[in-house]
């Protein structure tokens, strides 16, 4: 197979690369271009895995022409351009007229439901595709398919993702630098905008940040204050369960603590919130800016950023949960599914694991012809036992348990 990455020379892009051409991963892929619009980022990662099967290119996704003359050479097209700039349903029109098998990363919700508008064509052109498959959504999306699999009603579904850091014994650090975990797009939209939850059997749309539910998780997370965000989630899983009777479905998280306080103090000063800015007669874009301010922030710092002792100061603990409440055989019963990244070494040059390796994966299953055409959310289409055992291969935990509610 053949697979090109849009948007390849970015955090996920280039972690989603570190898996393909892994020990882990499939051997039958023949060639993997990772294109960006800089050069120099997609030559980066090519250069520093050394694997003759990766070309950098550069490609300007606003430019269709060029975009198409691309994507009609390969098998399988990884969107990791970022929603918010704007190309995600141009890129997804592009690659069902050139016969592309499709996935994005997840679509903040609003677009993937104008993607999904697009299923019938993908299945009458027998292209498949499948739209959030990273972490959240992705893991998550699966983790609710497996937590009602046998059930014959599904009440609701609650979905959580929780960050753990671990603090390093310093008394003093020299200088702290705020690294994005993934894009500053969609980070300060998670936490500017507002989200929409299915509650009661509807839509209801809620204040960023808001619906504040403690959780009690396994060491080391403990008990925390999740929160609302817009996500993708709730946009695909009440169509999918909706004939066993659906009312619920609802996303929260609690990210690390660092990250909470520096998000809601970049919100707090009108990052998210304010158009743009003139200065000296010339428009800013604020979130633009960020994202090359943080960049080249990291880049003027990094020499100046005290070393971590471990491996577990640098990673941290995820857990990604799906609460799932229904009936099967007539009794009321619950489900709760938890993936659980641990620090491992596996990760040490990735910038976000739990996002790229999970989209490695689904790549590899659309390149191998396992997803049907279509247009597809990842509950739709992912077969729980084989993403569980691949994410089994890389360290990846799947607790889960099952338990009678009492009326």
């Amino acid at each position: 197979m053949k697979m090109i990455l849009l948007g390849g020379g970015g955090a996920m892009g280039t972690g989603i690369v570190r898996d393909l051409v892994s020990e882990h991963s499939s051997q039958d892929i023949e060639k993997i271009v990772v294109s960006d619009h800089e050069l120099e980022r997609a030559s980066d990662i090519v250069e520093d895995l050394d694997d003759e099967r990766l070309v950098a290119e550069e490609v300007d996704v606003s430019d269709r022409d060029e975009t198409m003359e691309l994507l009609k050479n390969f098998d399988v097209c990884v969107n990791c351009v970022p929603t918010l700039a704007g190309f995600q349903m141009n890129i997804t029109k592009m690659c069902l007229e050139t016969g592309t098998a499709y996935m994005d990363l997840g679509g903040l919700f609003h677009t993937t439901l104008k993607q999904k508008e697009m299923e019938q064509e993908f299945m009458d052109k027998g292209v498949p595709g499948v739209l959030g498959m990273g972490s959240a959504p992705g893991m998550t999306n699966v983790l609710a398919k497996h937590g009602a699999e046998g059930y014959d009603k599904v009440k609701k579904i609650e979905l959580y993702w929780a960050g753990k850091e671990v603090a390093g014994d310093k008394s003093e650090v020299e200088i702290s630098t705020f690294v994005p975990p993934y894009s500053i797009h969609t980070l300060i939209d998670e936490f500017a905008a507002k989200s929409t939850q299915f509650i009661d059997g509807e839509y209801v749309e809620k204040e960023p940040c808001s619906g504040e539910k403690t959780v009690s998780f396994p060491d080391p997370f403990g008990k925390l204050n999740t929160f609302h965000t817009i996500h993708s989630e709730p946009a695909t899983l009440p169509e999918s369960f909706e004939d066993k009777g659906i009312q619920e479905v609802t996303w929260r998280l609690w990210p690390t603590e660092s990250l909470n306080t520096v998000m809601r103090s970049l919100v707090a000063v009108g990052f998210g919130r304010v158009d743009s800015v003139e200065i000296e007669n010339l428009k800013i874009d604020p979130v633009a800016f960020l994202e090359r301010l943080t960049r080249k922030n990291k880049e003027v710092n990094d020499d100046k950023i005290m070393e971590p002792e471990s491996m577990e100061e640098v990673q941290g603990y995820s857990i990604y949960r799906a609460k799932v409440e229904g009936e099967k055989n007539g009794v009321k019963v619950r489900s709760i599914v938890d993936i659980i990244r641990e620090p491992h070494e596996l990760y040490s040059e990735y910038s976000e694991a739990d996002t790229s390796i999970p989209a490695s994966i689904c790549a590899q299953m659309l390149g191998h012809g396992e997803i049907e055409p279509g247009l597809w959310a990842p509950e739709e289409c992912i077969d729980t036992e084989s993403f569980f055992k691949e994410l089994g291969k890389r360290h990846f935990k799947v607790i889960s348990r099952e338990e009678k509610v009492l009326s």
